[in-house]
């Protein structure tokens, strides 16, 4: 089914707001996640806007942003997010990461102390309207094994980097260091779906298409073995070590609700006017791009695309046709809106 953007708009920001939320900070969340289904990562999309109340209706999460800083120059600077919601925290983060690049050329932001903040793509995305180059990193509660363990040590601690193109969309890395995202794998158990079997293994370390496996006792399998591994680990270094915030198992799950989750970010801009022209820079970009589109194509391969492209693709034509939901997550939104006796949402 398809619902009216501005009516889910409306929808989300009214959740948040009936529970003291700031305007403005309940529209930050309500983008994030509304980019996020547009381009169909329904995973990091409204069906988390059930969790996220809950956590904010016990006081996990804090309706108002009190965000602290703890150390500040030109170039860095260190953030306390103070448990406010994670959107919140980053898109401040981004703009401040952003406003250090102007002044240094580089500008990096670290965070403690926030929480789950939706899709990486949406903040380093920040940067590339700036002409600027974006990298954000996440660290969040594990859900991998080391390799050869059986026992969940490492968050698929999530990387997007963006650049900007200069003629449309930017280019758009955006990746959970799992083969997949948890969020998928709960989006398929609510909607009564097998998984792939590289998604996850049961308990046993076996893999299995079973989501409940995975989610009850089993684990995430790290892209490319060992070297999905390597990259959390360094993520978790470079967000949770550099920042002073908890890390790796001291990190409880969103969906524990009986306890604060304390998730670092790390935010870097590179102003690439300070690096090379910005004339420079988009002729080497148009370049690189026609090498790839114009590249040749494998048998049965119609188009080449560049990373981000084909979610871009998706997020113009859901603009058109509505917001995309699954038929169990709009009932459980529906169910949200009476419990906070605001309208329900209509198809």
């Amino acid at each position: 089914m398809y619902i009216n953007q501005e009516q889910m708009r409306n929808f989300s920001n009214k959740c948040f707001v009936s529970l003291g939320m700031p305007k403005d900070e309940a529209e930050i969340i309500t983008e994030v996640l509304l980019e996020a289904d547009l381009r169909e990562i329904h995973s990091h999309g409204f069906l988390r806007l059930p969790i996220y109340v809950e956590r904010i209706q016990k006081g996990l999460i804090q309706n108002k942003a009190s965000i602290k800083v703890e150390k500040d120059n030109d170039a860095i600077a260190l953030l306390d997010g103070d448990y406010s919601a994670g959107q919140v925290v980053a898109y401040k983060a981004m703009e401040k990461s952003i406003e250090k690049a102007e002044q240094s050329g580089i500008g990096l932001v670290a965070v403690k102390n926030s929480n789950h903040f939706g899709i990486s793509a949406y903040y380093a995305n920040m940067a590339t309207q700036k002409d600027k180059i974006g990298i954000v990193i996440s660290n969040v509660a594990p859900l991998m094994p080391a390799i050869g363990g059986a026992e969940k040590i490492i968050g698929n601690n999530p990387i997007a980097i963006a650049a900007p193109s200069g003629d449309g969309n930017p280019i758009v890395l955006d990746m959970a260091l799992s083969n997949t995202a948890f969020g998928k794998v709960l989006f398929a158990k609510e909607n009564n779906k097998e998984i792939p079997k590289d998604w996850g293994v049961n308990s046993k370390g076996i893999p299995t298409t079973n989501p409940d496996e995975v989610i009850n006792g089993g684990f995430l399998s790290p892209v490319g073995g060992p070297k999905g591994f390597g990259l959390a680990v360094m993520a978790e270094i470079l967000t949770g070590v550099l920042a002073s915030g908890p890390i790796s198992k001291m990190i409880p799950s969103m969906y524990d609700v009986n306890q604060k989750q304390s998730i670092s970010h790390f935010m870097l801009t590179i102003d690439i006017k300070q690096f090379i022209s910005l004339d420079l820079y988009y002729a080497a970009i148009k370049q690189l791009v026609s090498y790839v589109k114009d590249s040749k194509k494998a048998e049965g391969t119609e188009e080449i695309y560049l990373p981000g492209e084909i979610e871009f693709l998706k997020e113009k034509s859901n603009k058109e046709q509505g917001v995309p939901m699954e038929e169990q997550t709009f009932l459980k939104l529906n169910e949200l809106a009476k419990e906070l006796n605001i309208d329900p949402l209509k198809v």
